[in-house]
C-alpha cells in the first residue's frame, strides 16, 4: 500500500475510482490469506485452497491493475525486463504456465512446505497480473502489439482454457490427486477427499468463467458503445 500511494502521488491522470480498485484488490488478497480460507485450505478442504486460488490469482489482479492510472503503468513497465513480460503472448503463457505447474501432484504436494507455498501464492499474484495487464485500458497501452475489441476477447476466451483444462480434470476424477487431502478429517458430512476434488474443479471453472465473462461484456459493450457514436453499430456488429 505505501508503495501504491507514492507511486500515486503527484499523478494528473490518477482518480479515486483507481485507489478504489487497488484497495479493493488487496482486500480479496487479505480475504484469500487471513481470514479462515487460509485455514480450511491448508488444514480440511480442497476445495476452499481452490478458491482461494481463484481470489489470488483470478479475482485480486484485475482489480489491482485497474488500480494503475497511465503514467503509473508507464512508470511500471520501465522497468528490468518488465515490457517483454506484458506482451499478450508472454502474459498469456506464464498464466496458464502457473495455473497448470501448481495443480500438478508433485509440485502441489510440495507446497506443504511454507517456502514453497508463499512463493506459489505470489505466482499466482504475479501470474494474474500480467495476465491482465493487456487487456486492461490504462496498462495495454504500454504493450507494443494492441489488441482490439474482438483480440481482447479471443484473449480472454484463450485464457480458459488451461482453467477449464484443470477444472475439467478435477471435476471428473475418481481418485483423488494430492496425498495431504487423503489424509485430512473431512468438514463436511457425506463428503470425501474425490468429492470434495470434483468441487474444487468446479469452483475453478465457475468462478474463473464468471469473472471473464463479466470482462467480455464490459468490452463487449464498450465497444458497441464506441461504435455507435462513431457510426452504425448494427452494420459494425454485421447485423446488416
Amino acid at each position: 500500500m505505501i508503495g501504491y500511494a507514492v507511486l500515486a502521488r503527484g499523478r494528473d491522470d490518477f482518480s479515486p475510482g483507481r485507489g478504489l480498485s487497488y484497495i479493493l484488490g488487496v482486500v480479496v488478497l487479505w480475504v484469500a490469506l487471513e481470514t479462515p480460507i487460509d485455514t480450511l485450505s491448508d488444514h480440511y478442504l480442497q476445495s476452499v485452497h481452490m478458491f482461494q486460488h481463484v481470489l489470488l490469482a483470478i479475482i485480486a489482479p484485475p482489480l489491482l491493475v485497474l488500480g494503475l492510472c497511465p503514467s503509473m503503468a508507464a512508470t511500471l513497465a520501465r522497468g528490468p525486463g518488465v515490457r517483454q513480460l506484458i506482451e499478450p503472448v508472454p502474459a498469456q503463457l506464464i498464466a496458464a504456465a502457473v495455473m497448470i505447474a501448481w495443480h500438478l501432484p508433485p509440485l502441489y504436494d510440495a507446497t506443504e512446505n511454507e517456502n514453497v507455498h508463499i512463493f506459489e501464492h505470489l505466482t499466482f499474484i504475479g501470474s494474474g497480473v500480467l495476465f491482465w495487464w493487456p487487456v486492461l485500458d490504462a496498462t495495454a497501452a504500454q504493450a507494443r502489439w494492441q489488441l482490439g475489441e474482438v483480440g481482447r476477447l479471443a484473449y480472454l476466451l484463450v485464457g480458459t482454457i488451461p482453467q477449464d483444462g484443470v477444472a475439467i480434470v478435477l471435476q471428473f476424477s475418481r481418485v483423488p490427486f494430492y496425498d495431504f487431502y487423503r489424509h485430512v478429517p473431512m468438514l463436511v458430512p457425506g463428503w470425501d477427499a474425490v468429492i470434495d476434488q470434483n468441487v474444487a474443479g468446479t469452483v475453478l471453472q465457475l468462478i474463473g468463467k464468471i469473472s471473464y465473462l463479466v470482462a467480455a461484456i464490459v468490452i463487449f459493450f464498450r465497444w458497441v458503445a464506441r461504435e455507435q457514436e462513431a457510426g452504425d453499430p448494427e452494420e459494425v456488429l454485421g447485423l446488416r
